[in-house]
């Protein structure tokens, strides 16, 4: 019949090469994540060695929550400020690949996060793997408002010790 059309039979495979060429993009693209987190920044009590004491937090928390991801993956982070300082957050070591505006620096990348306000950061991670952190750029805020950044690797690496096993148990500490 496509002969009769005027149509070779290569024609007809047109359509179906775009069809699966649709497919496999398809299929790449949702192997990357769209990881969501929200930061409140806002001062509470904090305990330690027996001593009590209010600073800025992050949800509540001294450091801050860690965040996991896959190399790849698109992070949005809701930050906001219900604290009495202005606060930008800047993702240490995250190569900000076309996105210097979510960097984090005061003045610099961005305008501070003012007391009462929000800021969306959107970044993908990029060629990236291993822990790093994130911090506050505003002030003398960086010293509580902190937390580790943990980039896993899309695909399945062995570990360089052990074996290639992974470890039984992963602490980040950051200094």
């Amino acid at each position: 019949m496509p002969a009769a059309l005027g149509m070779s039979k290569s024609a007809g495979s047109i359509p179906l090469l775009l069809v699966v060429t649709l497919a496999l993009l398809c299929c790449s693209v949702t192997l990357a994540k769209q990881q969501y987190y929200e930061f409140v920044i806002q001062e509470a009590a904090v305990t330690r060695l027996c001593n009590s004491r209010k600073i800025m937090t992050v949800n509540g928390q001294f450091p801050g929550p860690a965040l996991e991801v896959m190399e790849g993956d698109c992070l949005a982070v809701k930050v906001t400020n219900k604290g009495a300082y202005n606060v930008t957050v800047h993702w240490h070591g995250v190569r900000q690949m076309r996105t210097g505006w979510s960097d984090g620096p005061e003045f610099v990348t961005q305008c501070p996060i003012r007391p009462g306000e929000g800021y969306t950061y959107r970044f993908t991670v990029t060629g990236q793997e291993g822990t790093l952190w994130w911090h506050a750029h505003s002030s003398w805020l960086r010293a509580t408002v902190h937390g580790a950044l943990i980039i896993r690797p899309r695909a399945r690496v062995p570990y360089p010790f052990n074996n290639g096993k992974p470890p039984a148990r992963e602490i980040p500490i950051i200094l």
